[in-house]
């Protein structure tokens, strides 16, 4: 009986993972708000994604990424540090699904953890936002392959006495398994 049910519990989880699918990623993102740019400007984030087949062309994704930066104060040119972190989820439509090279689109709700530290003081805030995005999976050999993707993030929010849209444009690219 204990052989049949670790049988059981093996096929199930031998399914689920051919459904399933993790990947990281470096993603270069630039923000969209000005005062946000000025100050910090872009850099390099980095996260990794989740995702689970829901249907033949569609799946479900959850991911999070991180982004710290040092710049100056606008006009005190203080020092001031930043860490961001987007965590998100959404759906993806996979254009022709099951072949080598398959483009998608995808979006979903996306909160955004924002810290800011300078001699004004420490913010710890968030918000919710969205990211769409749109890219091409490539498959390389076996279960390995390549995520290349372009996407805009939008978070406006107000951490403190200014409001800030933490949100930006991103290109990133990455493996998967």
């Amino acid at each position: 009986m204990k052989k049949m049910i670790t049988g059981a519990i093996i096929a199930v989880l031998s399914s689920v993972a051919a459904l399933a699918s993790f990947g990281i990623k470096g993603i270069y993102f630039s923000p969209s708000d000005k005062d946000f740019k000025d100050i910090y400007g872009g850099g390099m984030m980095y996260g990794g994604e989740f995702s689970f087949r829901i249907a033949k062309s569609l799946d479900l994704w959850i991911g999070g990424s991180y982004f710290s930066k040092k710049g100056n104060l606008t006009y005190t040119r203080d020092e001031t540090n930043l860490t961001l972190v987007p965590l998100g989820g959404g759906l993806r439509y996979r254009f022709m699904s099951g072949r080598k090279i398959s483009p998608y689109v995808a979006a979903g709700p996306e909160y955004f953890l924002y810290k800011e530290s300078n001699v004004l003081g420490d913010v710890n805030s968030g918000g919710i936002g969205f990211i769409g995005k749109a890219g091409v999976l490539i498959g390389l050999a076996g279960s390995f392959g390549l995520d290349v993707h372009a996407g805009y993030s939008w978070c406006k929010f107000k951490p403190a006495d200014f409001e800030i849209n933490v949100g930006g444009v991103e290109f990133g690219a990455g493996i998967f398994f």
